[in-house]
């Protein structure tokens, strides 16, 4: 045990003497146009990731797996990159300093690419295949919302994200495709892509949930572990 504290002085001391490779502003939680700016100059700062922080890159971002299949559908995909993050609006950001809430909402261009194994039925489409994959969602908007509470550590308190819910909604057509469909069967994969491109938004929402968890849940960790990192008195006003 004694180690253990030791260990966890030591740790606390780095972290707090690295120097924040960015001006922080602070924000009541009342003041929903300050956080929205701090979150949008954020973005940027967080998408290559902040290994100072333990935060890994958020674009590109790597996916190992994702299992992404339903009752009528076998489909897991692997090796996904994702990119776009970077340019991420924030259209709305919420923190009720009383309930330790806190509400973001952005407005994203996402791509994403990597590989797939489908066999069964998607939407109407009796499908198989195994190859390549290419995604791009046009103006989507994601919306997380979390809980946190307080942690003390060295006399200072520290945020911590105890549970988070999230969203989406695709504002505009996504566009989806899939290589080497039915084994290189030209004509049944042509058939069958031209459905695919027209009902992208309606492929995404069958499918893409676990995709976009997966992508929500590396967004949280590393804000999690800036949390971590930073004193809340370092991070808001109230």
């Amino acid at each position: 045990m004694h180690s253990l504290v030791i260990l966890n002085i030591i740790f606390v001391s780095i972290v707090c003497a690295i120097p924040v490779p960015f001006e922080l502003t602070k924000c009541l939680s009342t003041d929903s146009k300050c956080l929205k700016s701090v979150t949008q100059a954020m973005i940027p700062k967080f998408a290559p990731g902040l290994p100072i922080f333990n935060i890994k890159s958020l674009d590109p971002m790597e996916i190992e797996k994702v299992d992404a299949s339903t009752p009528n559908l076998k489909l897991l995909l692997s090796n996904i990159k994702v990119t776009g993050l970077k340019g991420c609006t924030a259209k709305k950001v919420e923190r009720d300093a009383a309930k330790k809430m806190i509400s973001v909402t952005l407005l994203c261009n996402v791509d994403a690419e990597g590989n797939y194994d489908m066999k069964g039925r998607l939407l109407f489409l009796p499908l198989e295949g195994n190859d390549k994959f290419q995604v791009k969602l046009n103006k989507a908007i994601f919306k997380v919302e979390g809980k946190y509470d307080e942690i003390t550590r060295d006399g200072k308190a520290y945020w911590d994200i105890k549970t988070w819910d999230h969203a989406y909604k695709l504002q505009e057509k996504s566009s989806v495709h899939f290589e080497n469909l039915f084994n290189g069967n030209k004509d049944l994969a042509k058939a069958a892509q031209d459905v695919i491109e027209s009902n992208g938004n309606e492929i995404i929402d069958e499918v893409g949930p676990p995709v976009v968890k997966a992508i929500v849940t590396r967004i949280v960790e590393g804000v999690q572990e800036f949390f971590h990192a930073m004193p809340a008195e370092n991070l808001a006003l109230d």
